[in-house]
C-alpha cells in the first residue's frame, strides 16, 4: 500500500504453490497484506514480501497480527522468516521477534530498509 497498482504482483511467485498469502479484513474491507514466498537462506526458509497496513489502520496491531500468523505457519515447517524491513516497520518486526542482520540499505524507489530474520 502506498506503491502503484500493479507493484503488488511478483512474476513467478505468485502463481508457485508453495507460495502463501495472508490477508486482514475489517467489515470486508482489505486492509493488510503479505506474501510469504520460498526464498531459502540459512536456517529461513521463507521470505516475507509486499507486507502492507493501510494508512488509516496503522499502529493498532494489524501488521503484527499478520507476521504472527506467517511465523506460526513458517515454525509449523521448523523455519525461520527473512524480510527486507522499511525503517518505518522495523519496530513492528522487533515487536514480533526480527532482529536486523545488515546495515541499513535503500531500494530505489521504496526506500530504506533493514535485512532482518526470526528464526
Amino acid at each position: 500500500m502506498g506503491l502503484p497498482r500493479g507493484t503488488e504482483h511478483y512474476p513467478g511467485i505468485d502463481d508457485d504453490p508453495r507460495t502463501r498469502f495472508l490477508c486482514a479484513y475489517e467489515k470486508g474491507e482489505l486492509i493488510g497484506c503479505s506474501t510469504l514466498q520460498i526464498d531459502e537462506r540459512e536456517g529461513c526458509r521463507f521470505r516475507i514480501r509486499g507486507m502492507a497496513v493501510s494508512p488509516e489502520h496503522r499502529n493498532r496491531g494489524v501488521g503484527s497480527s499478520i507476521v504472527k500468523e506467517l511465523q506460526e505457519y513458517a515454525s509449523s515447517k521448523s523455519s525461520g522468516i527473512w524480510c527486507n524491513a522499511r525503517i518505518r516497520a522495523v519496530p513492528m518486526y522487533r515487536r514480533c521477534g526480527f532482529v536486523e542482520v545488515s546495515d541499513v540499505f535503500e531500494i530505489e524507489g521504496i526506500g530504506l530498509h533493514y535485512d532482518m530474520e526470526w528464526k
